[in-house]
């Protein structure tokens, strides 16, 4: 037997987003609030400004609090406060060369030149769980602070590069 799930819509008119800290707080219209929450683009993600699904990572299944169907019609300062939380989240470097990887205590400790600049990040060894192959060449990092950097071609890659990501990665 399959569950059915409703899905909330979060007007703009119930909704209120504020910072805390590095927190994005919501406080619905009833008095609701949330002293932290999550924002992720719901499919299809090429839609800009709407289907954006509002959780609640205290839960243990970031459990969704409602869907913002178009969050172009918030007011100035929650759309801004939700672009900045989306730009956040989606931020992925995009790695063009590998400087250095060295592997120390269980840790893999990367200096690279993204697209970004230059960045040095940390990652656990244990790559089946922090590494994602999205296609024969391209790639997706996660970082101990589950940060995701892509390699958009690794043939693109100088062969110094390449051979430091074949060698930590096992590819």
């Amino acid at each position: 037997m399959t569950a059915s799930y409703e899905i909330r819509e979060l007007t703009p008119f119930e909704v209120r987003f504020a910072k805390n800290r590095d927190n994005l707080t919501l406080t619905l219209s009833d008095g609701t609030f949330y002293g932290r929450t999550e924002l992720r683009r719901c499919f299809p993600m090429s839609e800009g400004t709407q289907f954006i699904s509002v959780r609640d990572p205290n839960t243990d299944d970031h459990d969704e609090i409602g869907v913002i169907m178009d969050y172009g019609l918030l007011s100035e300062a929650d759309r801004e406060l939700v672009e900045e939380a989306l730009e956040l989240f989606y931020f992925v470097p995009k790695i063009t060369q590998v400087r250095s990887v060295k592997e120390e205590f269980g840790f893999l400790y990367w200096q690279v030149l993204t697209d970004k600049g230059e960045l040095e990040f940390v990652m656990r060894d244990s790559i089946m769980s922090y590494v994602r192959e999205v296609s024969a060449t391209r790639y997706v990092v996660i970082d101990i602070n589950k940060t995701r950097y892509e390699i958009p071609d690794l043939l693109a890659l100088d062969s110094h590069s390449q051979g430091l990501v074949r060698r930590m990665l096992c590819i």
